[in-house]
């Protein structure tokens, strides 16, 4: 929860001190979004007691959806993170996710609007190659999961269709996954 925190200030931040002025007015609209970044994945327990820890990895993905005048916005994303584990223990994490989000932009009258959402759908995981710290080893069970999202970040007017985004998601499961993505994106009305 505290890089939510850290992204809403930021956020918050960004916009108060940006006083640039443009012609933002939005209209209903589709819009197709492709990013791509960091994913940075908690420790996990899993079954048996023992703990996992994760590098870095990356995550890209793509969304499409319908803007709303009210600052509304709904949308489809599919999205696919990687994880390793940073032991020697060789756990390699695949996330492949379709999620749901609802999204409500702030109209501040600049070239910079942030938003934050919520979303939620399925996730199809896949984990291979964990061996617990006795050496006994034992096989996590793929599967498809209960998935859920929190987003915040801002959106950049490039042109009137067009907008460079940066955004934070939060990423949980119904199991003990769950990770901090941190991403840039294109986002194009049509």
């Amino acid at each position: 929860m505290r890089s939510l925190g850290i992204a809403i200030v930021l956020t918050v931040a960004v916009a108060a001190a940006t006083s640039a002025q443009a012609d933002t007015k939005r209209i209903d609209s589709f819009y197709v979004e492709a990013r791509g970044g960091l994913a940075i994945p908690f420790d996990s327990e899993v079954d048996g007691g023992s703990d996992v820890s994760y590098d870095v990895g990356y995550s890209v993905g793509g969304a499409l959806g319908y803007q709303f005048t009210n600052g509304l916005r709904f949308e489809a994303e599919g999205s696919y993170q990687r994880v390793e584990e940073d032991s020697s223990g060789g756990l390699e994490a695949e996330f492949s996710t379709l999620l749901g989000n609802i999204y409500y932009d702030y109209d501040l009258g600049t070239r910079i609007t942030p938003y934050v959402g919520i979303g939620a759908g399925v996730s199809f995981i896949d984990l291979d190659n964990f061996n617990d710290s006795s050496g006994g080893g034992f096989v996590l069970d793929d599967g498809t999961q209960f998935a859920y999202a929190f987003h915040a970040g801002l959106a950049f007017e490039l042109t009137d269709r067009l907008d460079a985004t940066l955004n934070y998601t939060f990423l949980g499961h119904e199991v003990d996954l769950f990770s901090n993505n941190i991403t840039a994106g294109i986002r194009a009305e049509f």
